[in-house]
């Protein structure tokens, strides 16, 4: 890692689940999603997250170059490329207990967004 990538990603270098072996492994791998048009907000949360914890690459089908150019600005490291060998990206389904009112679309994006770019760094990280 550069000096700059050390500085930027110290507190996950501190973490004991990370390490330095773990973000050098987030750093050198990728991932593929895919925004879907039932719920575009879940993984174009995910990816921000992804590019924001030091995933080296992102291949996402179907953003717009504003959308990617967002996620860009989280992730100075990650590269957006047209295709990769990465792992998917998988969303949690909409949890049962879930509240079931007008206003919980954002919300929701947020909480299957998170869960998703945190389990998918975690798998990465302590290979």
């Amino acid at each position: 890692m550069r000096d700059e990538q050390v500085r930027r990603y110290a507190r996950h270098i501190l973490l004991p689940d990370v390490g330095g072996l773990g973000q050098t492994a987030l750093l050198t791998s990728a991932v593929r999603l895919e925004l879907r048009e039932s719920e575009p907000d879940a993984e174009l949360l995910a990816a921000m997250y992804l590019a924001a914890g030091g995933v080296g690459g992102l291949m996402i089908r179907g953003a717009t170059e504003a959308q990617l150019a967002e996620i860009a600005v989280h992730g100075p490291d990650t590269r957006l490329a047209d295709s990769c060998h990465g792992r998917d990206l998988v969303l949690q389904p909409k949890p049962a207990w879930w509240p079931a009112t007008d206003g919980d679309a954002t919300a929701l994006a947020f909480w299957r967004g998170g869960i998703a770019a945190t389990r998918w760094m975690a798998e990465v990280a302590n290979r």
